[in-house]
């Protein structure tokens, strides 16, 4: 379907009308829906209406000039494209015609149909870029203006120059013409300075946490900050988002130190119980030596009951004081396939025992790096057992073993097919005392997270009931 362009033309002379319609309608591509008005009072009511598409002005309507209707039009909110015709070429007149808010302008003695097709085309395609160009900007000043988060635009020597009203309200700050000062926001000075240098090396800073001043009070936030890209500005401009995480923090602290509380409890109560059986062996071979110290054979079962009571309660401490507070490693060069293969060994009598299928993949190069390999296999070896107690009740178990990875970055995958685990033993694998097995301390897998941690890796676990069980390690 052909488009129909609605054109008016405002010029006090009909023949000049008539030329231009004559020459708009030589035009095949487009179909023109051509008006008239000849006098500057009819001209700006038609103007003021909005009805037609592109307007051709003659600079002179008897009255008044054509720069002045199109001046009084766009100052009315008119933005349609405005043609100014005039009768020579004359640089003044053109360039006061642009400067009042003409589109472009055309000399009445060179008007041609290719010409005015031309400028209208190009007339229509800047008005239209520039309604899309409005109609984004409005969507993201509404955006600016109406986000629950404060919003700040600081310029190049980071200065607020603008901010929206949930900024306002959160820092105080009243409307005002002055530039503010970003730092003056800042409870620390070298805080500030850090930022500044942040955004000067990069262009812009992401989740950046910094502690910002209202008043007496202080608030714990996170700041995101951007380049706006600015076009034909020669400064650039910053877009800043804060996000306060103040009371989310306190509700933090608050949890954890519940935590910490009801991890207290946990670990009394755990504590008691494990110490409490050895030591009641210890007072009861304690009192039996009092009723038979002349029986030599009474004296050495109950002593060797007493050692092996007290060894138990040491190695308890020893067990607890390693999970919580490892001792440093032991960096030094090391071969990745043979630590998985010693950590295989120490585990292959219980995989025997249980007729586990395994299926070890190591590749033929060695994986090299720099580790601790006795805290690496501690590491393996609590998982693997993991995994093999996590099949017993299975009919046909199998245990996965996997090395991947380039050179110093090894992946190691442990898997199997056993009862798998709920979300909620999955949240708390590696909390220290948590075991849903029977007489189990709870501690092997937080010892084993520590582990990897020193060796700045990470441990994830992917399982379901019923699924099975996948430890993921990179290191």
């Amino acid at each position: 379907m052909t488009q129909t362009i609605h054109v008016l033309v405002i010029d006090d002379d009909h023949d000049d009308f008539t030329i231009i319609k004559y020459l708009l309608s030589k035009i095949t591509t487009t179909t023109f829906d051509v008006h008239w008005c000849s006098d500057y009072d009819t001209a700006l009511g038609e103007l003021l209406k909005n009805e037609h598409d592109i307007y051709f002005i003659d600079h002179f309507l008897g009255k008044g000039q054509g720069v002045d209707l199109i001046k009084q039009s766009r100052e009315a909110g008119i933005d349609k494209p405005m043609i100014l015709l005039t009768g020579a070429g004359n640089e003044a007149v053109d360039q006061k015609g642009l400067k009042s808010g003409a589109s472009d302008f055309l000399v009445k003695s060179e008007l041609r149909s290719d010409t005015i097709e031309r400028t209208i085309r190009y007339s229509l395609e800047r008005y239209h870029q520039q309604q899309f160009v409005r109609k984004q900007e409005k969507k993201y000043r509404s955006l600016f203006e109406l986000s629950m988060d404060p919003i700040t635009i600081l310029n190049d020597a980071l200065q607020i120059i603008e901010y929206n009203e949930a900024f306002m309200r959160q820092f105080n700050i009243q409307p005002q013409h002055d530039f503010v000062p970003f730092a003056q926001l800042f409870a620390y000075d070298f805080d500030f300075q850090l930022l500044a240098a942040e955004i000067q090396k990069e262009g812009y800073v992401k989740n950046w946490k910094t502690i910002l001043k209202i008043g007496e009070e202080q608030r714990t936030v996170i700041l995101s900050i951007a380049a706006l890209p600015m076009e034909n500005i020669a400064q650039t401009n910053f877009h800043v988002v804060v996000h306060d995480i103040t009371e989310l923090l306190q509700t933090q602290q608050e949890v954890q130190q519940l935590e910490k509380l009801s991890m207290t409890g946990r670990m009394a109560r755990i504590i008691a119980h494990e110490v409490r059986n050895p030591l009641t062996n210890i007072h009861l071979a304690l009192g039996e030596l009092k009723e038979s110290k002349d029986n030599a054979e009474d004296f050495e079962t109950y002593t060797a009951m007493i050692s092996r009571n007290a060894e138990r309660i040491a190695k308890l401490t020893d067990d607890l004081l390693s999970s919580t507070k490892p001792s440093e490693p032991e960096i030094v060069p090391a071969n990745m396939n043979e630590i998985i293969a010693s950590a295989l060994e120490a585990c292959q009598d219980r995989i025997n025992l249980l007729n586990i299928q395994l299926d070890c993949q190591l590749p033929k190069e060695p994986i090299q790096g720099r580790w601790d390999p006795e805290k690496l296999k501690i590491a393996f070896i609590n998982i693997m057992i993991n995994a093999i107690e996590a099949m017993q009740e299975t009919d046909q178990p199998q245990l996965k073993i996997q090395l991947d990875g380039i050179h110093h970055h090894p992946i190691i995958r442990i898997a199997d097919n056993g009862k798998g685990m709920n979300e909620e033993t999955l949240s708390k694998i590696f909390d220290p005392f948590y075991s849903n097995r029977q007489g189990g301390m709870g501690l092997g897998m937080t010892a084993t997270h520590n582990i990897i941690r020193m060796h700045r890796g990470k441990i994830n676990v992917h399982s379901a009931p019923g699924k099975g069980t996948e430890f993921e390690i990179q290191l």
